[in-house]
């Protein structure tokens, strides 16, 4: 295991696996962008496939000589000999999960999922997604007899969980994504800690409110203030883990004035009261 300056966590490097299996992980690792900014900048890609799983802050992706910001909740894909031009900025705190792949049905997979429909796809946060993947670099780095079966098959349920989302989407009778929903889930990202009117956000798209949530849920999975709720519990995560600050600065930090409300919602959802789970990291 690799550590790089604080900045880069659980890297495992296996090599490129014999195409004779139908999927083999080669690399699989968690990024996070604390002191320092980070490119990439490949003119003829890498020789495997490559999924970027971006879960904070955002990052900076150039296809065909148009440089996108690419917000938390989206995956970003790239197929063998792909160009891949990208940077993440420290101030930005981007956070990514990222895999490297091959397999002769590695294609084929992808291609089934509608995940080679577009380089980005938006969909939201999805802690089955991440766990796998924890699982993956967790199982890679113990060398545990018959490893590279459930590595492999950790990647196929973590693609279909992906290909699931998508499709979900894009079932018949919906009628499609709002194109300025994008948008917002970029603006929550930035101004979670905020006040947020879901009238407001709807409003924002000339949507109804219902429609908005309708929408909103296509594309994330979740309703709105579900999305908002676990952007400030994950942040609240990373600061009880990471920080100083006691339990009712934390609370006013991720966007909640009433102390006793936030570590009430922080329980329902993480499963322990946030001073439990400060003192795990103490």
């Amino acid at each position: 295991m690799i550590s790089i300056s604080g900045d880069a966590h659980s890297w495992q490097e296996r090599g490129i696996e014999d195409e004779e299996q139908f999927l083999a992980v080669n690399w699989c690792g968690y990024q996070r962008l604390q002191t320092r900014s980070l490119s990439r900048n490949r003119e003829h890609g890498r020789v495997d496939f490559q999924l970027i799983y971006v879960t904070g802050g955002k990052g900076r992706f150039r296809f065909h000589n148009e440089t996108i910001e690419v917000p938390s909740g989206s995956l970003v894909v790239y197929t063998p000999g792909q160009p891949q031009h990208y940077s993440y900025q420290a101030e930005d705190g981007t956070e990514v999960y990222w895999i490297h792949f091959t397999g002769y049905s590695a294609y084929d997979y992808l291609q089934q999922f509608g995940l080679l429909k577009q380089p980005v796809h938006t969909v939201g946060m999805i802690d089955e997604v991440t766990a796998l993947i924890k699982k993956i670099i967790q199982e890679l780095n113990s060398h545990r007899p018959l490893g590279s079966h459930m590595v492999n098959a950790y990647l196929l349920e973590m693609l279909t969980l992906l290909g699931r989302r998508l499709q979900t989407a894009e079932e018949p009778g919906a009628q499609g994504r709002h194109p300025d929903i994008n948008q917002m889930i970029a603006f929550i990202h930035e101004k979670y800690s905020d006040s947020l009117s879901i009238s407001e956000l709807a409003g924002e798209c000339s949507l109804s409110v219902f429609r908005f949530i309708h929408k909103f849920k296509e594309v994330t999975g979740m309703t709105p203030m579900k999305y908002i709720t676990e952007i400030r519990i994950n942040e609240a995560k990373k600061l009880l883990s990471e920080s100083s600050l006691h339990v009712k600065e934390i609370a006013a930090v991720v966007g909640y004035d009433n102390p006793l409300y936030f570590s009430r919602i922080f329980r329902s959802t993480v499963g322990i009261p946030p001073s439990e789970y400060k003192k795990q990291f103490q």
